[in-house]
């Protein structure tokens, strides 16, 4: 019984440490998580910001273009 006692004692000791690699692990995967998600957000802010006038302009010209040609099937299919 004391043997069982030790050996269970030792697997109990064994599984702290285990446990605390783990969230050490955890931890740093968090931490990575975390600094991605900030570089991620700081690129679609980039991105939003490094849109150019010309395109803009670009973009409203394309989407009117889109919208008339709806309009203009709508008015088709109203006849």
């Amino acid at each position: 019984m004391l043997d069982e006692n030790a050996r269970m004692r030792s697997q109990c000791e064994r599984l702290r440490v285990e446990l605390d690699e783990q969230k050490k692990l955890f931890s740093e995967c968090q931490a990575d998580c975390d600094k991605w998600k900030a570089q991620y957000e700081n690129l679609k802010f980039a991105k939003v910001m490094s849109v150019t006038d010309a395109e803009a302009d670009q973009t409203k010209r394309r989407l009117s273009k889109l919208v008339r040609e709806i309009d203009k099937c709508i008015s088709l299919l109203n006849e």
